[in-house]
Order: C-alpha cells, then structure tokens, then sequence
C-alpha cells in the first residue's frame, strides 16, 4: 500500500511537469509571432490555462501528501501495536514474510530458540526453528513453510523438540497460520509455539509409574485375574497364564469353566457373586489343579474393583500359593498327634524342641509343660524359666484367646486351627494356631505366617494402586480434552474470521486481541492440567479464595455470560476460602457455571447464586440457577456418567462436566448433592472437608 501511494505522486508530479513545460513551449513559441489579433488571444489562454493546471496540480498532489502522511501514521500505531502486543503475550511468536524469512519475534521466542531479534532478522525461519521429531528424532520441516506453500492453517501439533541455539532442547506445541493482504494473498505467516516440557516429563513420569505396577503385575510369583461381572477374564498376568498353560486368545472374553475344575468353578462362580452382593473382600483357602497335573494349595482373596460411579465393574482375584507351608503344619501335626497317641505322658522331647514352629502344652490348669526352643528363641526366655506359668505370662493378651478355643476343642472334640496377630518387640506378627487335645491339657504349635499375609496385601495394595493410577489417568485424559477444546476451537474460530476479515472487532477488541486472551486461559489451563498430574503430592494443596476463582472464571465465560445476560451474585463471607488443589476447586467451580450457561431457558433471564457456609465437618458451596433443570426421577442414576447429556443434542456440550465434578470432588475426599425440578432450575451442594479449612 505505501508503495502504491508512493508511485502515485511519482507518476502524478512527473505528467503535471511534463504537462507545465508543453505549454509553457506553446507560449514562447506563439509569441514570436507579431502579426494579426490570434497570437495574443492564444497567448491569453494558454497562460489561464497553465494558471488553472498549475493551481489544481498542487491541490491534487497536496490531497496525495496528506494521505500518504495519514496512512504513515496508521502504520506506525499498527505496528507499535503490534509490536507492544507480542512482547507482552506468554507464547513465542516468530513473523516472517512470504518467503519464509524472519521479520521479528517477540522475547518469549528469544529465550526458547536462542536467537536475539536482531540476529534472526532475514533468516530463514529453519535456521531460527530448528524442530526435531520425539520419536524419531529426525528433523522436521517447519509448519511456517507447509502454510506459506499452501496457504492453510496448521493446527496444533505435539511430539516436537525444539533445538535451541546453544543445543539444548525444548518439547513443544506449535502452530502457524498465513498473514493475507487485502487481496487475500499470502504475504507473510506467523509461528506461536510454547514450551510444555515439564508438563511433557510429568506425563512420562504417570506412564513409567503404570508401567512400573503393570510390570509388578506381570512378575510376581503371585496369580493375579480381572474378570467381568459375567465371570469372564478382563486380564490374568503371566504366572497365571502359565499355571494353566493358556494364551490371551483363550482366556480374554471367556469364562474361567475352561480351566477350573467341576466343582470349583461353581464355587469361584458363587464367591464373586458374594464378592458383588457383599461389596467387600472375601478371603478362603483352596486347591487348584495346575496344568501339569499337580495339584496345589492357594490361599485366596478375592475383591471388587468399582468405575469412577463407584459401581462395581469387575472382580479382581489374587492367589498366594501355599502348599510348602500347608504340607509343613499338616507335617507337624501328624507328628504331635503320634505323640499324643502314645498316651505314656512322656513327649519325644528331641523331636518336639527341634520343630521351626513354636510349640508348647498346657494342663488342665492352664499351666506350661513344655516349651521348645522355637518359643525360646521367640521370647527371649529359657524353658526353665516358663514351666510351670500362666499362658499369659508369654502371650500377655492373646493367653485368653487360647485358652477360649481350647474349651471349645474339649467340648467339641474336635482340633480348632485359625489365624492371630501378636505385637511383640515392636514388631506384629501373623500366626497360625493348631490346637489339639492331649490326655494332660492342651497343645498349641503356632507357625509365623506374617511373609505370606504380607505378600497377600502387598499383591492387594499394588492392585488398589493400580486401580487408582488408572483412573487418574483416565481422569487427566477426560480434563484434558475437555478444558483445552473450548479455547482452542475459540482461537481457530477467531483465524477463520480473520482470513475474512481483519479488520473485524469483537466488543471492541480486534482478532489479534481476542486471540491473546484465548491463549492466556489456555495457558492456564494447560498449567493446571500439569498441577493435576501432581495432584497426589500434598504440596499441591494451598489456601485457595472462592472469590478469587469466580473472577477468573467469570473472564473466561465473558463471551456466554454476556451472551445469555446472566447476573451472577456470589456471598462467601461466611467461607471465603479452604486449603485444596487449586485446579479442581477451579473446575468444579467452572464447570457448573458452564452449564448453568448452557442449559438456560431461553425466554428468562438467568440469574446465578454461589454462597458458601461453615458446617460442622464441611464447607458447604451452594451453586443455583433458574435454568432448564433436569428430570432426577429419570435421569437421577445417570446424572454424573462420562458423556450423559439430558437437553438433546442441540446444545453444545459432550457430557463430561459434571462427570468431572463428581469425580473431583470425591478425590477431595467431599460429596455432590443435587436438587433439581424440570423447567424450574437446579441447586448443586459441593461438601469439602472441613479439616481442609483454614480457620
């Protein structure tokens, strides 16, 4: 444009002097001439002429100037604005002209790729943008050039690292987009890009962490199966597999009957229904026939595993083999009952003091007999020392317990076995209890069982951790997706707009503007996404104000608030705050006013409460509207499912809000209650902790 008004005046200013000089010859060549009236009428005109062409010359071209001058000074303030603009938006942005060389670029893209401005000027953009691929790690052509070819957009793209210039490397988001004249050509692009490395090796660090339990899974000597509420396996880990001598192919999808034998299929059917019906762990023992043709004893525990409704989907089933130990204490029984067949009163006492289990006999008063050297070697005290002592005098607090049992042995007939903790020395430990009639009393052989026990809820615990690292994957899936669409489809919506018209306002704010506001609370979201992933760690937790999320809630909504003329009113005095995770208290708060938004009536004005209040072990935050409402009666059980929507499909939306504010709240350690009424508005109670207050 300003080269077009330049050769204006150019061209303008050389045909008025061509003009001026043609008839200044026509006068001096018509004056020679002396004879008749005509040489002076000629004269008269030509000179009027030239006065008048010589006058309107300089109008016309003082017009040209002027405008020249104002167009100048539009550049200028664009430019400056421009300018101002990149330096203060947190995203590297990199401008070049059409021929992919850099323009200028803001101090964000200085400190990411290494270059001053002064350096990159006039480079190609490749030299300044060195990008590599994550995987492959080969290089990349920059997404600048694939838009100024083909006049595109190029949208967001991942798995990216950025060379800088001294060789250290950023990952990184980037996108471009072209820059049109006023004639829709190509005469430039701009390159935004950020740095997402920390949230990129939080990500890493949640994957190696799953796979690190997935590999526990899969190497311990422990069988471990997941299986559907219909008894077929969801997954079994390889000590299973090869227990049983199957493939995924024949164990997926199918039911355990294939490799259980009669009877036991049944029973294992029968225990997973408790299992469901019961909501709790059940733990037996049993024999399972391996796939070589041994058979084997396991202890067994068996446990629901729930979805984020916290409905039962699956049951999970851990197997601890314990043949060795089983075929030990039935070893020592069969012993101590062949001594106590003897009926001489004598015990082989070589035999008894050299058993690894503990083992000692009481009379009818409750008196200790004998006591092996496991028992001295477990208390700290000889032989000599107990005989003739009360039980309680050893096992202060679980004598009575024996003692219990052995009344119900005597008046049974029949030999008790069961398991007892004991704390001793600092230390608890897991046994299990024979006891057996003798002619004289009683006697007890305890074995330490604590290492299996342990292992057992050690294979429990991974499961739990598993369980939980899986669904806080699924959960920062289902965040991410949705928090980033929304500013996202805003930013690609403004470059379509622009690609039309430039010049475009929205409340008087240009594109250029609009768009820096949508990447600063993508920006923001993106860092509490990174928050989330940390969310385990309690120094994520801090004092947050419920007044300070609505403000910044309330900017992000601008657009729907003032779309739907809502007034929102807010009263917090009497909570103003609690210690939390800043990220979810935010989009709880944000998704239910995002919905409150949607779901609106359309012929009423809407008006938005939020309040809180103190209870006794919570604070209360209050969330109402006058908007559609939701039928609880027929959609009450769905109301909080990933993708339930109950208003049709016309209104925006993909049903995962309010899934997400269960689902936060509840890892808060509160709960979501919910009043609604069909075309009159809905009221949602969000109870956090108190003991998460300050106060």
């Amino acid at each position: 444009m300003i080269r077009g008004i330049s050769s204006t005046i150019i061209v303008f200013a050389s045909t008025a002097v061509i003009v001026t000089v043609f008839l200044f010859y026509l006068v001096i060549r018509y004056s020679m001439l002396t004879t008749g009236p005509y040489p002076l009428l000629f004269r008269a005109f030509v000179i009027t002429l030239l006065v008048i062409f010589t006058v309107l010359n300089v109008y016309i071209l003082g017009r040209i100037v002027m405008k020249s001058l104002r167009f100048h000074d539009k550049v200028f303030i664009s430019q400056e604005w421009f300018t101002k603009m990149m330096v203060g938006m947190d995203e590297a942005i990199i401008v070049t002209d059409k021929a992919g060389s850099v323009t200028s670029m803001n101090g964000r893209a200085e400190e990411l790729t290494g270059w001053t401005s002064v350096e990159s000027i006039g480079k190609p953009i490749d030299m300044i943008f060195d990008i590599v691929n994550d995987h492959t790690k080969l290089r990349v052509e920059s997404p600048l050039n694939t838009v100024l070819k083909n006049n595109c957009i190029a949208p967001l793209a991942n798995h990216t690292i950025l060379i800088k210039k001294d060789k250290t490397q950023h990952y990184i988001v980037d996108s471009a987009i072209p820059i049109h004249d006023k004639h829709s050509s190509v005469i430039g692009g701009v390159l935004i890009f950020r740095d997402i490395t920390e949230l990129t090796m939080s990500q890493r660090t949640l994957v190696e962490m799953e796979e690190m339990l997935n590999g526990i899974i899969e190497n311990t000597p422990l069988l471990f199966t997941v299986k559907d509420l219909e008894g077929k396996f969801l997954h079994a880990n390889h000590r299973f597999k090869e227990v049983f001598n199957a493939e995924d192919v024949e164990l997926t999808g199918r039911n355990h009957t294939n490799h259980y034998h009669g009877e036991q299929a049944a029973a294992s059917d029968r225990i997973d229904l408790q299992v469901v019906k019961l909501n709790r762990l059940i733990g037996y023992e049993q024999r399972i026939h391996h796939a070589d043709g041994t058979v084997r004893s396991y202890q067994t525990a068996k446990f629901p595993l729930h979805n984020e409704q916290n409905e039962i989907r699956a049951v999970c089933t851990v197997y601890i083999e314990v043949t060795d130990r089983k075929k030990s204490i039935e070893m020592y029984s069969r012993l101590i009952k062949q001594e106590i067949a003897l009926e001489s009163g004598v015990y082989n006492g070589e035999l008894i003091r050299s058993l690894p289990c503990m083992f000692f006999t009481l009379d009818r008063h409750s008196n200790i007999t004998s006591f092996n050297e496991a028992c001295e070697k477990f208390t700290g005290k000889s032989a000599e020392q107990m005989l003739g002592k009360k039980l309680d005098d050893v096992f202060a607090g679980i004598g009575s317990t024996f003692l219990k049992v052995y009344h119900e042995v005597k008046r049974t007939g029949v030999d008790k076995d069961f398991t007892v903790d004991f704390a001793s020395h600092g230390n608890v430990y897991i046994f299990q209890v024979n006891i057996y009639r003798t002619p004289k009393g009683i006697a007890i052989l305890l074995q330490d069982v604590t290492p299996h026990k342990q292992a057992e809820e050690k294979a429990r615990s991974l499961t739990e951790k598993l369980e939980t690292r899986n669904e806080e994957l699924q959960q920062f899936a289902y965040s991410l997706s949705h928090d980033l669409r929304t500013p996202i489809s805003r930013i690609l919506g403004l470059v379509s707009i622009s690609d039309v018209d430039a010049s475009f306002k929205i409340k008087n704010k240009t594109i250029l503007e609009t768009i820096r506001e949508q990447i600063i609370d993508l920006d923001n979201v993106i860092k509490d996404m990174n928050a989330t992933i940390a969310l385990r760690d309690a120094k994520n937790a801090y004092y947050v104000m419920f007044e300070d999320e609505l403000v910044l809630i309330r900017k992000v909504l601008e657009h729907e608030i003032a779309e739907a003329s809502a007034v929102i009113t807010s009263s917090f005095q009497n909570a103003e705050g609690l210690v939390t995770v800043k990220s979810y208290l935010h989009s709880i708060m944000y998704n239910l006013l995002s919905n409150a938004l949607k779901y609106r009536l359309p012929d009423i004005p809407l008006l938005i409460d939020l309040h809180t209040q103190r209870l006794d072990h919570f604070i209360l935050l209050t969330v109402k509207d006058n908007g559609m409402g939701i039928d609880l009666t027929k959609s009450g059980k769905q109301l909080f499912g990933l993708y339930n929507r109950f208003h049709g499909s016309k209104i925006e939306g993909k049903g995962i809000g309010l899934h997400l504010v269960k689902t936060q709240v509840e890892f808060l350690g509160g709960r979501v209650e919910v009043q609604s009424t069909l075309g009159e508005g809905s009221m949602f109670k969000i109870f956090l902790p108190v003991q998460s207050a300050s106060v």
